[in-house]
């Protein structure tokens, strides 16, 4: 068993325990519904992205896209990204009034320091973790391959910024506070499978 040992590799894995905790669940009650308010905001203009500050320090994160409609509420999606292993953990798609959505950007802003980026970027971001998942022989999360279309016309290659996955040149993955004991074990034996012993990193912290 392959396993950090650093005290700030433990201390960074329970920052990321916290965040997976805080990140929000809620979403409409039906995909097609979810879809088709994607789809109606999908040209509407491009409000602001945003990207926690330490995203590769930490290896997990709130990606935030939103759209500002003509009515005035908010085109809210949000990508738990996991970029040291399994890519789109979790996602979530809302639209909301204006007030909310700053209510909602105050508190996650202040759990993680999040800054601007470039449209494209963020899109490039993503699905590059998205991609190195996959690699790794994992899928992301089961609505974002709706949720994804609020990138709309959004082009990831015009990004020039290059993004490095795993941690320290491997794949790292870190047990999160939802996560069974089974789905532990099964994420690890895929890794041992595609990867083989030495080549991956993982650490598994107490529910």
């Amino acid at each position: 068993m392959t396993k950090p040992e650093t005290r700030y590799q433990k201390y960074l894995a329970r920052k990321r325990q916290k965040q997976e905790k805080k990140t929000t669940q809620t979403k409409p009650g039906k995909a097609g519904s979810m879809a088709s308010q994607i789809a109606l905001a999908g040209n509407a203009p491009i409000h602001e992205c945003l990207v926690p500050a330490n995203l590769f320090e930490r290896g997990i994160g709130n990606l935030v896209f939103s759209r500002s409609l003509p009515d005035g509420r908010m085109a809210l999606a949000m990508f738990l990204l996991d970029v040291f292993c399994l890519g789109v953990k979790n996602t979530f798609f809302a639209i909301v009034a204006r007030d909310e959505y700053d209510r909602r950007l105050r508190s996650w802003r202040e759990a993680e320091s999040l800054q601007r980026i470039d449209p494209a970027c963020l899109r490039k971001l993503v699905e590059g973790g998205v991609v190195y998942a996959r690699e790794l022989g994992f899928n992301p999360h089961a609505d974002y391959v709706v949720v994804h279309q609020i990138f709309g016309d959004v082009e990831a290659a015009a990004c020039p910024s290059h993004f490095e996955y795993g941690h320290a040149g491997k794949p790292f993955y870190i047990s999160g506070p939802h996560e069974t004991a089974t789905q532990v074990r099964t994420i690890v034996d895929q890794l041992q499978r595609r990867l083989g012993p030495g080549n991956f990193e993982y650490l598994v912290l107490a529910q």
